[in-house]
């Protein structure tokens, strides 16, 4: 299972016990995987360009920056949301970012990541959904 988290999701995983507690397994664990991928999209899509001096690209332009209102706003948050996905998340590929419509709130933002997933055993169709708070956070479930 170690090779579907993350350096910082290892590191926790530690909890303090030492190395020689944590167990490494050459076994796939897909939903531990899927579960890396989808917090490191939460992570990336809640970060703003700038917020990195060692990465200044990493996350999303701030939202404000885009045309809030003009008939490309959604499809520009679409585009920042899959150039970022493709650059700062490789285990996924053929990243595709669609708006979800909201029938019950038509003032919720919402968008799919449809992507195939690299792992050990091959390429796997994956979709994650984001869902913009009203705080300006995205949620993202899969």
């Amino acid at each position: 299972m170690a090779r579907e988290k993350m350096l910082l999701d290892r590191i926790a995983s530690f909890g303090g016990q030492g190395p020689g507690r944590y167990e490494v397994s050459g076994a796939e664990n897909l939903d531990a995987l899927m579960e890396s991928v989808r917090r490191n999209i939460a992570r990336l899509l809640n970060a703003r360009h700038g917020m990195s001096e060692a990465m200044p690209d990493y996350g999303l332009p701030a939202l404000t920056d885009l045309t809030v209102g003009s008939k490309t706003y959604v499809e520009e948050v679409q585009e920042a949301i899959r150039v970022a996905v493709e650059k700062y998340e490789p285990r996924l590929r053929r990243v595709r970012v669609t708006k979800v419509s909201d029938e019950a709130d038509a003032h919720r933002l919402g968008f799919r990541i449809d992507a195939s997933l690299v792992s050990q055993s091959g390429e796997h169709r994956v979709w994650y959904e984001t869902l913009v708070t009203g705080s300006g956070e995205f949620e993202v479930s899969d």
